[in-house]
């Protein structure tokens, strides 16, 4: 069963700062917190690269990488329509998202621009995702469910402010979104 908002809520106070002078102190006990809970998910890393590995096969003709950052709250691996090396540029990519915070996982999309071969701005994308996306996103939440037993993080409930500082968003801007898995979700390899 998926946690409560409320209990999503309580999470994402436990794990971040109030404030952004918090959130710059590196003894502060919401920044020990999600440092002790990283470890804890590192050790036991071996999972995400099952699941990585589980997810190539099932998707043979996609470049994935590994797009996690221990400054955010989640597990995350970028998925590219394309094969290749050097790889053509692709116009859009997939992210499956796991958070290290509570069994929930958001897969999200996003395009890019280009000046020539070069990848310029990002454009993030939340479901319902684009008809090219779809089949591909529908594979990365049956892995995460299968691999993990985790829920899709509902869309109205990953929008909810939380009043915590994440990265470089601060209250009222910050959702629950940006506690339980990325803050900065358009950055990718």
């Amino acid at each position: 069963m998926p946690p409560s908002t409320n209990e999503l809520l309580t999470l994402a106070r436990h794990y971040w700062p109030a404030t952004y002078e918090e959130s710059l102190d590196d003894a502060h006990p919401e920044h020990k917190r999600r440092q002790e809970r990283w470890a804890q998910v590192l050790q036991q890393n071996e999972r995400w690269d099952a699941f990585r590995r589980q997810l190539g096969l099932r998707l043979p003709d996609c470049t994935l990488a590994e797009a996690s950052t221990t400054s955010q709250a989640s597990l995350r691996c970028a998925v590219y329509p394309a094969k290749g090396i050097p790889m053509k540029p692709v116009h859009w990519a997939l992210v499956g998202c796991m958070s290290i915070l509570a069994p929930v996982y958001t897969v999200y999309g996003l395009t890019f621009d280009y000046a020539g071969r070069k990848r310029g701005k990002a454009h993030l994308h939340l479901p319902p995702l684009p008809a090219a996306m779809s089949d591909t996103a529908r594979i990365i939440a049956q892995e995460l469910e299968a691999h993990f037993h985790v829920t899709a993080l509902p869309l109205e409930v990953a929008a909810l402010p939380v009043p915590v500082a994440v990265e470089w968003t601060r209250p009222p801007q910050t959702t629950l979104f940006d506690a339980l898995f990325d803050s900065e979700p358009t950055i990718v390899p």
